[in-house]
């Protein structure tokens, strides 16, 4: 007699619905500006400019009704500012075991892979009016995974996760904005 396989989960598990409620991204964007006025303080240098540049791209998309897209660009900001933050930037990395070193690399791995596949298939778009508003997000994609990279090597890894992080919410809206425009393609009348 076969017995049927079970999957036991946990109670008080939360349970994600399908949909979303119409003011979930725009919940989170509320959230978001409150942690990153409160971090915004204890910024200086390139990490505040960016944060500043991200905050303001997303009141833009605010003001366009893409509430996703402006809590993501605050989900990014967020992140810089936790690893520009973070007691371990500057150096003298913790010590961790080889195990969770293994882990964190290899998260770290994930992250990086799925923001470099977003951000390129991103990357064809033509839009001028896109185009003008990835700049600014090209240069700190760029630069946030350029230093998480420098960051793990150095063994800092809090601020290295932290900016994996950042670049990845940078390709998601990135990625999420070409997917809203309307993808025209240029046909051929025949003579």
């Amino acid at each position: 007699m076969r017995t049927k396989k079970v999957t036991i989960t946990p109670r008080n598990a939360p349970r994600k619905s399908a949909k979303l409620h119409p003011l979930h991204h725009l919940r989170r964007v509320y959230e978001l500006q409150g942690r990153i006025e409160i971090l915004e303080g204890a910024l200086a240098g390139s990490p505040f400019c960016e944060v500043s540049t991200l905050t303001a791209l997303a009141e833009q998309e605010l003001a366009a009704s893409r509430s996703q897209c402006a809590a993501e660009l605050l989900r990014a900001a967020e992140h810089l500012s936790f690893a520009a933050l973070a007691p371990h930037a500057a150096g003298c990395p913790p010590r961790l075991s080889a195990e969770l070193k293994a882990a964190i690399v290899d998260e770290f791995n994930n992250i990086t892979r799925y923001a470099e596949l977003l951000w390129s298939e991103s990357a064809a778009d033509a839009d001028p009016e896109t185009t003008f508003r990835r700049q600014p997000l090209a240069l700190i994609y760029t630069s946030a995974l350029t230093e998480a990279r420098r960051c793990l090597a150095g063994g800092a890894c809090h601020p290295a996760l932290e900016l994996a992080r950042a670049a990845e919410s940078l390709a998601k809206t990135t990625h999420q904005h070409v997917a809203a425009q309307p993808h025209t393609a240029a046909h051929r009348l025949a003579s």
